[in-house]
C-alpha cells in the first residue's frame, strides 16, 4: 500500500484548474503568512473552508514548493482512509477481513486517483471514514449497558465518551475541509443503526449525552475559523453560507457541473475497477436474512453509508465524479462482508440459494486490463493526441495480454483471481500514472502549466508588464514565482467576471485598474511603450496579431491550449 499511495508523486504537473488552484493557494498561505483567509492570486477566496489548503501548506513549508510535496497530503489522507477502513473491518469481521477491505479499497481506481488529484474530496474521505468507525465503536459500548454489572456499564460509559468525541473531532475536520457534508455523510451511516434501536430508550438518552459533548468539541475545533473569517472578512458569511451552501446545491449548473441523475452509474462502474462486476451479486435478500446481530447492524450501516450517499449525489444538480467518493470505504467494506474475504468461513452463506458463478471472479481477474486499454484511446480520440506512438502499443500489449489472461484463468478458482486482481490494479495504475506526464500537456483545460510557467520565467525582464487574457491560468504564479509576486500582480484582462478571482463579491474593487474589461484597452496597452508579456488562452496571439496594427506581436512560445506572447 505504501507503493501505490506514495510512487511517482512527483512525476506530472500540476492540472488546471483544480490542482492549480489549491497549491497556489497554499503557496500563498506560506508566502504572505496569512494562514487565516485563503488567497488566490492575492486576493480572497472563499470557496472552501481552510482544511486542504492548511495540509498542502504545511508541506510547502517542510519540504519546499513542488509537485511532490504539494501531493504528499493527498497520499496520506489516502492511507489515513485506508487505515479507517482496516479499523473498522478489524472491528466487525476479524484481521483477514480487514487486510481484504484496505486491498479491494487501494486498488479502485477513483480512491487511488483522487489520493493523486488535489481536491478536497479524498480529504472528506477520510474525515467520513473515521467519523463512521468512532461511531461504531462508540455504537458497540452501548451493548452492555444491560449488564448488572456497575462497574463494568461506567468503563462502558467513558469509553463512550471517549469514541463519541473522538467521532465529533473527525467532523470537524470535515466540516473545516467541505462544510456541512461532514454532518451529512455520516448521517446516512448512522441512520440505519438508529432505526433498527428505535424502541431503547437508555441507548438514545446515552447518544444525546454524546451529542452534547460532541456540541462542546465542534464548538472548540471548527466553529473558530468561521468566526474569525467573518469578522476579518465582512462579505464572507453571505457568500460562504448562501452563495456557496445553498446555492451549490441548488444552481450546479452555473459552473457547468449539471449532469443528468444516472451520471453517477457511470462514474461508479469506472472508478470501482477491478470490483465493479461483484455490485451485481451484493444485494441479496437471502445475504440479509442469514445475518443477525452485529454482522445486521454493521450490513445495514455501510449500506446506508454507500447507497444514501450515491442517491444524494445522483439528485442534486450538481455533479462531479469524485463527488461519490466518500462510499468507497463502504463498498469495500460490503464487498469484503459479503463474500467473507479473508475469513475462515467458506464464501458461500448455507442460506444463500444463489452463489456467486466462478466465471465474476475471472472477470474481476480481467478487469484490471481494461483501463490499460481504455486509457491511451481516450488519449487519442477525446483529446486528440496524435503525435505518440506508444499509444498503440500500449494498447496492443494489453489487448494481447487480457486474451492471454483470459485463457489461462478458465481453471482458476475464486480466491486465486482475486489475489490477481490485486496485483493487476497496483500495477495498472502505477503505468497508467507513469504515461501522464507523456500528454499533460494536451488535456485541453485540464492540462498543467509548468511548461507556460517555465517560458514566462525566462522572457520575463525587470519592468515589464504581465497581461492574462481570456481565461485565469489558476496555478501559473506556482510555476513562476519570481515573476506573479504580491507586488508585481499581472493584468487580468478578458476574464469573465463571474468566475475566479471575481466570484468573492469585493475582488473586482481591491483588483481595480489591473482589470481591464474591454478589447480596445488591451490594444492600446499592447501597442504602448512598454514590454508587455501575455499569457493567453488559444487563438488570442492571431486576434491581437490583426488588431494591432503599430505593433508587431512576437509568439514564444505555445503548450497546449496556452499561448506566450509579447509586443517586443
Amino acid at each position: 500500500m505504501l507503493f501505490v499511495y506514495f510512487s511517482l508523486l512527483g512525476t506530472r504537473g500540476l492540472n488546471e484548474p483544480d490542482e492549480g488552484r489549491y497549491g497556489e493557494i497554499a503557496r500563498e498561505m506560506v508566502q504572505t503568512g496569512n494562514w487565516l483567509v485563503p488567497h488566490i492570486w492575492y486576493v480572497p477566496h472563499l470557496d472552501k473552508p481552510p482544511m486542504t489548503y492548511w495540509c498542502v501548506a504545511v508541506s510547502f513549508k517542510l519540504f519546499g514548493v513542488s509537485e511532490w510535496s504539494l501531493r504528499l497530503p493527498l497520499a496520506l489522507a489516502g492511507l489515513s482512509g485506508a487505515w479507517a477502513t482496516w479499523l473498522l473491518a478489524l472491528s466487525i469481521a476479524g484481521r483477514g477481513a480487514a487486510r481484504w477491505s484496505v486491498l479491494i479499497l487501494s486498488v479502485s481506481i477513483l480512491y487511488v486517483a483522487m489520493a493523486r488529484m488535489l481536491t478536497t474530496d479524498i480529504f472528506l474521505t477520510q474525515f467520513v471514514a473515521w467519523t463512521v468507525y468512532f461511531f461504531w465503536r462508540s455504537w458497540r459500548c452501548l451493548d452492555v449497558f444491560s449488564s448488572e454489572d456497575a462497574g463494568e456499564r461506567g468503563r462502558a460509559g467513558r469509553q463512550f465518551v471517549g469514541w463519541q468525541a473522538a467521532m465529533w473531532a473527525a467532523i470537524s475536520g470535515g466540516f473545516l475541509t467541505k462544510g456541512p457534508l461532514a454532518f451529512i455523510l455520516p448521517l446516512f451511516a448512522i441512520g440505519p443503526l438508529l432505526w433498527l434501536r428505535r424502541g431503547e430508550g437508555v441507548r438514545w438518552s446515552m447518544l444525546a449525552l454524546g451529542a452534547l459533548v460532541g456540541v462542546a468539541v465542534f464548538s472548540l475545533l471548527a466553529l473558530p475559523w468561521y468566526l474569525m473569517v467573518f469578522q476579518a472578512e465582512p462579505e464572507s458569511f453571505r457568500f460562504m453560507v448562501v452563495d456557496q451552501v445553498v446555492g451549490h446545491a441548488t444552481g450546479g449548473g452555473a459552473k457547468n457541473r449539471s449532469k443528468p441523475f444516472f451520471f453517477f452509474f457511470g462514474i461508479l462502474a469506472i472508478g470501482f475497477l477491478p470490483w465493479t462486476i461483484l455490485l451485481g451479486w451484493l444485494w441479496r435478500k437471502a445475504h440479509w436474512r442469514s445475518l443477525t446481530g452485529v454482522r445486521r447492524e454493521a450490513w445495514a450501516m455501510l449500506c446506508g453509508w454507500a447507497c444514501l450517499t450515491f442517491a444524494m449525489f445522483s439528485i442534486n444538480s450538481s455533479k462531479l465524479p469524485a463527488y461519490i467518493l466518500p462510499m468507497f470505504p463502504a463498498l469495500a467494506l460490503l464487498v469484503t462482508l459479503r463474500w467473507r474475504l479473508g475469513e475462515e468461513s467458506p464464501a458461500r452463506e448455507a442460506s444463500d440459494p444463489a452463489p456467486m458463478p466462478e466465471w465474476v471472479w475471472r472477470a474481476v481477474g480481467l478487469s484490471p486490463f481494461v483501463p490499460m486499454i481504455a486509457m491511451p484511446l481516450i488519449y487519442r480520440f477525446a483529446f486528440r493526441v496524435d503525435d505518440q506512438n506508444w499509444i498503440w502499443v500500449q494498447v496492443a500489449i494489453a489487448a494481447l495480454a487480457m486474451a492471454a489472461f483470459g485463457v489461462v484463468t478458465r481453471s482458476w478458482r475464486s480466491a486465486r483471481c482475486r489475489r490477481w486482481a490485486v496485483g493487476l490494479g497496483a500495477f495498472q495504475l502505477t503505468l497508467l500514472v507513469a504515461m501522464v506526464p507523456r500528454v499533460e500537456t494536451e488535456l485541453r483545460s485540464n492540462q498543467t502549466l509548468k511548461e507556460i510557467g517555465g517560458a514566462l520565467s525566462e522572457t520575463y525582464q525587470p519592468g515589464d508588464a504581465v497581461m492574462i487574457w481570456h481565461r485565469l491560468p489558476q496555478g501559473l504564479p506556482l510555476y513562476a514565482q519570481d515573476v506573479i509576486t504580491p507586488d508585481n500582480r499581472p493584468y487580468l484582462a478578458g476574464l469573465p467576471l463571474h468566475r475566479i478571482p471575481f466570484e468573492y463579491p469585493v475582488n473586482r474593487e481591491r483588483l481595480g485598474d489591473l482589470v481591464i474589461t474591454n478589447v480596445p484597452d488591451v490594444v492600446r496597452l499592447l501597442e504602448g511603450d512598454r514590454r508587455v508579456v501575455v499569457v493567453g488562452w488559444r487563438n488570442g496571439y492571431r486576434n491581437f496579431q490583426e488588431l494591432t496594427t503599430n505593433t508587431q506581436l512576437r509568439l514564444i512560445t505555445e503548450s497546449g491550449t496556452w499561448e506566450l506572447y509579447s509586443n517586443r
